[in-house]
């Protein structure tokens, strides 16, 4: 028994595997051809069982047919009618098929040799007929006595009897065949149902046995690898001791595996305790403080040196303007003495291949290399290790490792290494970010405080200029008003528009100018509110209009600041009725319609509208499609700056019954009713 154990041990999983399938399927592949093979040969039998039913049929079939001419004869002889000879004219024709389909039924069957007795039967049926039709013939011609004499001589009877005597024999031989298929059959059906019970069991007890195979060499070591892969999850996850290694039992794959799992569990340990070094540090090394960048790199080459165990760590960056090295930190007491000092390019052969390659590099007896460029070898130590620091693929610098003595190349953790010169590289790049930005940041504001100081100075200067120009209009038109012509009040009128307009578009871009600069937290503001306010304060304008104001209830909340909301409605509805006082009767609409997060806003009126080639420019800053109406052409360039404040968009539609429909989306907040469509009506002035 032992050396079996011996033996089956120290086969491969899949040998094992293969042993046992070949144990368990050899006899149940065995007893089931030998299965097929009872079951075909039963099936056989019963084929040719089957055959000789027919062929037995046929024969009683022939019998009948003899009988048959038989009647027909006796029937005719005693009545002289033909119509007695009917059964002998239809059993004529069948006798040959029979006589043929019981052959070739036969012929089917082996070691069954019936023709002869077949033959002759048929031979004696078709003497009989030929008698019979002879007889016939001398009743017809009125041999009557002749006939009858031979009828009582008994030769008719006589060769009818041998006719039946060998189809006799036929169905005799017939059924000893049968009789002995059905033994047959009966005994093939016995040894395959015993054959089925055998091979049952056998299945059985080679299941079984093989099943304890599998469990034994299988399914056990996978279980106890299991339960310890369980238990060292445990204990990593609590952080208690790992479990006891395995037991290995066998020499297959099962075994090396479990023995390459512990070394791989042991090696995961290790790289989980240096990760959690790696993220303790990580957050004080990515943490800009007071000190910016160089405080950055002073914690990392600090703590890479506690972490992987070396004597000194330095950042070296590639100035790109020099072409040299420059130590941006070092590691202890070497910080203040080294940092932001230059060494040559070719001084760090070992940092050189590294930033070259993209790839660490190790270099052994530094202080040994008598390369001319290397002036400073006291510096390098005995062992230095090189890693790239890379930003998008590209280096940039490399993060250097050195020790005082000799370190074989298999000492250094070049992994770790390399982690944490990523974890360098995405620090010295977010400090690098951090510090632009916080220039940047600080040039931008500078430059807006700049310009909104220039943007204050130019409109004092040239708001100034227009009211004097308007000054000096009304002056010189109240004091010299009678002594000029029409071409001179004109004029005077002229200047006087032009100065006002000049004041009016310097208003108006500075509002445009200011518009979120200094804007307070939005708040809750309720459409309907404002747009009451607005048309009590448009009152007049409605009431000169005699236009008709629709507003739709129930419209939804809005995050704006109400000054602005109010001024967009202010703006929209002023010009809808502007564009609108050509017709009959001005009907202004404001609805809205929820969109997701957001609401859109619709004000539209039943003026003559906008063409569609115009309706960009007129969002531009003084442009005015109808120079006669009066406005400084900036309300909708106002319009769409709040609208885009707030993420939104706004553009022109022609409604399908006419007019112009001015449409802006806002942020949303709550749910929007519609249920209430037709709206508040306001005619005239009344809100």
């Amino acid at each position: 028994m032992r050396p079996f154990k011996t033996w089956w041990s120290g086969l491969r999983v899949h040998h094992k595997v293969l042993a046992i399938l070949v144990a368990v399927f050899t006899p149940l592949v065995l007893a089931v051809a030998v299965h097929v093979t009872l079951v075909s040969h039963l099936q056989s039998l019963q084929h040719e069982q089957e055959n000789l039913l027919l062929a037995r049929e046929q024969v009683h079939i022939l019998r009948r047919l003899a009988v048959r001419i038989e009647d027909g004869f006796r029937g005719y002889l005693l009545t002289e009618q033909e119509s007695f000879l009917e059964p002998l004219r239809e059993s004529e024709p069948n006798i040959d098929p029979t006589v043929q389909r019981i052959v070739d039924l036969v012929a089917k069957v082996p070691d069954l040799d019936l023709n002869p007795g077949i033959r002759s039967a048929s031979n004696r049926v078709q003497e009989l007929l030929v008698s019979k039709h002879a007889l016939i013939d001398r009743v017809r011609a009125g041999h009557l006595d002749e006939v009858l004499a031979y009828v009582r001589s008994g030769r008719g009877l006589v060769l009818s009897g041998a006719v039946l005597d060998d189809l006799r024999r036929v169905e005799d031989e017939l059924d000893a065949r049968l009789r002995l298929y059905g033994q047959q059959e009966v005994e093939l059906a016995q040894r395959a149902f015993w054959g089925l019970v055998a091979a049952g069991l056998g299945g059985i007890a080679l299941g079984m046995l093989a099943a304890r195979l599998l469990a034994r060499s299988i399914t056990a070591p996978i279980g106890d690898l299991q339960a310890w892969t369980a238990a060292l999850t445990a204990s990593l996850k609590s952080g208690t001791a790992p479990p006891d290694a395995l037991m290995i039992k066998t020499a297959d794959e099962l075994g090396h595996l479990t023995i390459s799992f512990q070394n791989m569990a042991a090696r995961v340990r290790k790289h989980i305790a240096e990760l959690e070094a790696i993220i303790a540090i990580g957050h004080d090394m990515n943490t800009i403080g007071a000190d910016g960048l160089d405080g950055v790199l002073h914690r990392i080459t600090t703590q890479a040196a506690d972490l992987l165990g070396v004597d000194a760590c330095l950042v070296m960056l590639r100035h790109e303007g020099m072409g040299c090295w420059v130590i941006e930190a070092a590691s202890g007491p070497w910080h203040d003495r080294l940092q932001k000092s230059v060494m040559l390019w070719e001084e760090f052969p070992v940092s050189v291949q590294a930033f070259d390659t993209k790839a660490p590099a190790l270099g052994e007896e530094m202080r040994g290399d008598l390369r001319p460029q290397v002036v400073r070898r006291n510096m390098l130590g005995e062992s230095m290790l090189a890693v790239p620091l890379l930003s998008q693929g590209e280096p940039f610098g490399v993060l250097v490792l050195l020790m005082n003595r000799a370190m074989p190349a298999g000492g250094w953790n070049v992994g770790l290494a390399s982690r944490f010169a990523d974890d360098a590289a995405v620090a010295i790049r977010n400090a690098r970010l951090y510090e632009e930005v916080q220039e940047k940041g600080k040039g931008l504001q500078s430059r807006l405080r700049y310009y909104e100081y220039m943007a204050e100075m130019l409109a004092h200067d040239l708001k100034a200029p227009g009211e004097r120009v308007t000054g000096l209009a009304t002056m010189l038109r109240e004091r010299y008003s009678a002594s000029l012509d029409e071409h001179g009040r004109r004029w005077l009128q002229m200047m006087d528009d032009n100065g006002k307009e000049l004041t009016e578009r310097v208003r108006g871009l500075l509002e445009v100018a200011r518009l979120g600069a200094h804007a307070e937290n939005v708040g809750a503001i309720d459409p309907s509110v404002v747009i009451n306010d607005v048309l009590k304060s448009c009152a007049n304008e409605i009431d000169s209009a005699h236009a008709h104001v629709d507003v739709q209830h129930s419209l939804p909340l809005v995050p704006c600041h109400r000054a602005y909301l109010r001024q967009i409605f202010e703006n929209l509805i002023l010009n809808a009725l502007k564009f609108s006082q050509g017709a009959a009767k001005p009907e202004i609409r404001v609805r809205a319609v929820r969109q997701a997060d957001r609401v859109c806003f619709t004000v539209s009126d039943n003026g003559p509208g906008i063409p569609e080639s115009q309706r960009e420019r007129v969002f531009e800053p003084f442009v005015r499609l109808k120079p006669d109406l009066k406005g400084s052409g900036i309300g909708l360039t106002i319009v769409k700056r709040i609208v885009e404040l707030y993420g939104g968009r706004i553009w022109i539609e022609s409604p399908p019954e006419g007019g112009c429909a001015v449409q802006f989306t806002l942020p949303v907040l709550g749910e929007l009713d519609l249920t209430g469509t037709s709206g508040l009506t306001r005619t005239e002035h009344a809100v």
